[in-house]
């Protein structure tokens, strides 16, 4: 049977070897002989086997497929754990390929039988699950049709899909997508694009076969093949560029579906005498906004409401204006009080007293409750008003901790109610904080509590202070960022790989904080010194964790590392074995934090100190990432030689799942040829080659090497290598 062949032998490579230390860029030292060593190293594969993937539907998946695309190169599979039916799928597909189809259809009972119930798996504490549920796969009319076609290949592709609702189905049905609940929190389903797919090879020589079945494939759902290509089915185009892997191209995204048309010219101004214009023009005629502010407040609730803040933040302080307000905010009050949401005893006409603190409860309530809402569900107080009255802005933000926060009031600066202030160097402020979310692991989109609303309005409410409250970042508070140069810097001392992203926020903020401080300085008419200390503010308090650690730690052998600071200090540092400094360890409970070997590919002179003391040359990190994979990564290839002439296994996977629903696909079982793929040389994904690594290795959404270099995996195409080096990578990797 395939799966009882031995697995392949590995490949070995003699590197160069040094008889004494490395220098920088891991030449050789004085001293030191420079030739072929004499015994080789040996790539062995590691404890990353089918013991610990037999529970976990996704490993399963990745290594079915890597073993399926072996088999279609002509090569050894991995050994595979007896009895397992699901993996009878690729003795099935090894007898169609040599013709055998009463052996392919003996093996497809097999995985028919074994395929009855889902696969369960463990749960969140990684006990299995032991309740069983019906494969719905395996009772759906079409692929009970399927598995009865005439069509060898319709048989096979019916297999395939019913070991994918072993695995997946239980988040519904993959051939109708019938149950599946919709969002982040439908799991690995296959429709989320966790598919087994027959190896592009397959359609060699088989094009008619494909073409005369293909609306039936079709029916059974998911890509039928796994080739590397963009564009609508055509299997002659893809039996050719199997044939001939270096006609290959990079995948391109589409373009939205949907795309808004583009804006020439600035959008219209509202008609003159329009609520529209009133709120636009309020803050440079107030006179002439007045009258219609007015009009509307007799109008509806939204217009009481912004005629008694207009009153409050841009007319002269008078008895009569305070009675017009306060008579506009007892119409007001009752109102809220008449909505469904109860609001505080206190909010009464008697409680304004000419403050802005006296009007937060009453704009709040407003909103919350519904009663004026100039948006879909909150109330955008205008523009001018706050810049007039950024006190305010103490009305927004969160309230609640819970979904609730959605519906608070926010700056109209941000949301179209008037015109912004002029000169806010929006597109650097914003560069830095959509790249910030790198660091923050994309806290808001991931966050699973309704508390999620509140964190939002409370980084609303700072995007809103930072246009026109700066001298409110200059005012005392717990925290913040200390003597930390930049936003996230004590984090990217935790990996290389945080390291790395923490310098190119670094670039970004620095730029934003020039361009608000210069904001600050001549519109705000802020001193110098003020100016760049509530911009550094500002920006520390505009993203989720940047200020983590709270201070630089003066000695610590994992910035000493990525810093690149003298031998003789990192060597000091490891001699004394003192435990990390508590501001790194301070970012670690969130962010986790690499092993020393790992940081280390940063400095690759300071490898062999940090291995006598780590040991451990295949130590990993929370998601299975080796300091070989790290190399990879960073296109470090004289570190990647060293590590592997050390034994680094080149076989070793990723892995951050904690079961069958946890952990995310997007670090999922890649290999170190799968990063170097991505971002690496020509010539190291050679060496990698070279050493053992196996271009047929799947990760659990079934992604090979050759989808990393290309862009058809997690990331884009890789960005290092030319038109005719990413041929011939391609042609190795395929």
């Amino acid at each position: 049977m395939i799966g009882s062949i031995a697995a392949p032998a590995l490949l070995m490579l003699g590197l160069a070897g040094c008889t004494g230390i490395p220098t920088r860029g891991l030449g050789c030292s004085s001293g030191a002989t420079n030739r072929r060593t004499a015994t080789p190293f040996k790539v062995t594969l590691g404890s990353d086997d089918w013991t610990t993937d037999a529970n976990d539907p996704r490993r399963m998946l990745a290594r079915i497929q890597s073993n399926l695309d072996r088999v279609a190169a002509g090569q050894p599979v991995w050994p595979e754990p007896p009895g397992d039916p699901l993996l009878k799928i690729v003795d099935a597909y090894a007898r169609f390929l040599h013709g055998d189809i009463g052996g392919m259809d003996a093996q497809l009972a097999l995985v028919e039988n074994g395929a009855a119930n889902i696969r369960e798996g463990n749960d969140i504490y990684g006990k299995p699950i032991t309740v069983k549920q019906l494969n719905p796969v395996a009772s759906d009319p079409a692929y009970l049709a399927a598995g009865h076609n005439a069509a060898p290949l319709v048989r096979l592709y019916a297999g395939i899909r019913v070991v994918d609702g072993a695995l997946f189905a239980r988040y519904g049905n993959p051939l109708t997508g019938t149950g599946l609940p919709a969002g982040p929190a439908s799991g690995y389903s296959p429709l989320d694009g966790t598919w087994l797919k027959l190896p592009c090879r397959t359609v060699v020589g088989r094009v008619s076969a494909f073409n005369a079945v293909k609306d039936t494939l079709k029916k059974l759902g998911g890509p039928v093949l796994d080739c590397p290509i963009d564009g609508p089915i055509d299997y002659a185009r893809d039996a050719m560029l199997a044939l001939h892997p270096v006609r290959l191209t990079p995948h391109v995204t589409p373009p939205p579906r949907y795309q808004p048309a583009p804006v020439e010219n600035a959008p219209a101004s509202p008609p003159t005498g329009s609520r529209e214009w009133a709120i636009d023009e309020m803050g440079a005629h107030p006179k002439q906004a007045a009258p219609i502010l007015k009009r509307y407040a007799h109008v509806d609730a939204l217009g009481e409401l912004d005629y008694a803040l207009f009153l409050h933040a841009l007319e002269p302080e008078t008895p009569t204006r305070d009675a017009t307000i306060r008579e506009l905010l007892a119409k007001l009050v009752k109102t809220i009080k008449a909505r469904p949401y109860p609001g505080p005893s206190d909010v009464s006409p008697e409680s304004y007293d000419g403050t802005d603190t006296s009007l937060v409860n009453t704009i709040r309530l407003a909103s919350v409750s519904g009663a004026a809402t100039s948006e879909s569900s909150f109330y955008a107080i205008p523009c001018a008003i706050v810049i007039a009255r950024p006190g305010l802005l103490a009305a927004t933000g969160m309230y609640f901790g819970s979904n609730m926060d959605n519906f608070m009031p926010r700056s109209g600066c941000q949301w179209g109610r008037g015109k912004p202030p002029p000169g806010y160097p929006g597109k650097a402020v914003d560069a830095f904080e959509n790249a910030s979310t790198a660091a923050d692991g994309n806290f808001l989109a991931t966050f699973g509590g309704t508390m999620v609303y509140g964190f939002e309005a409370a980084q609303a409410t700072v995007d809103a202070k930072m246009r026109v409250d700066p001298r409110w970042f200059l005012e005392p508070r717990p925290g913040g960022p200390a003597d930390m140069q930049y936003p996230y810097q004590v984090w990217g001392y935790t990996s290389l790989n945080n390291y790395a992203t923490s310098l190119r926020l670094r670039k970004l903020y620095s730029a934003a904080r020039e361009k608000l401080a210069a904001y600050y300085e001549k519109e705000m008419r802020l001193d110098r010194a003020d100016s760049r200390q509530a911009a550094k503010v500002a920006l520390f308090l505009a993203t989720f964790g940047s200020d983590c650690g709270y201070a630089v730690p003066t000695t610590s052998i994992r910035r000493s590392l990525l810093e690149r600071a003298p031998l003789d200090q990192i060597r000091k540092l490891l001699a004394d074995g003192a435990p990390d400094s508590p501001e790194i360890d301070g970012c670690a409970k969130y962010a986790g934090k690499d092993p020393l070997l790992l940081v280390a590919v940063a400095d690759p002179e300071a490898l062999p100190l940090v291995l006598q003391h780590e040991h451990n040359v295949d130590d990993v990190n929370p998601i299975g990432k080796t300091a070989l994979m790290e190399a990879a990564q960073f296109d470090r290839i004289k570190v990647v030689e060293w590590l592997l002439v050390h034994g680094a296994r080149v076989y070793d996977t990723t892995w951050a799942g904690t079961g069958a629903d946890g952990g995310g696909l997007g670090d999922d079982a890649r290999t170190a040829l799968m990063y170097a793929a991505a971002n690496g040389s020509l010539q190291l994904i050679k060496v990698l080659l070279e050493a053992g690594a196996d271009p047929y290795q799947a990760d659990t959404k079934g992604y090979r090497a050759i989808d990393y270099l290309l862009g058809y995996g997690p990331t884009p195409p890789n960005p290092n290598l030319d038109k005719r080096q990413l041929a011939e990578a391609a042609r190795w990797l395929f």
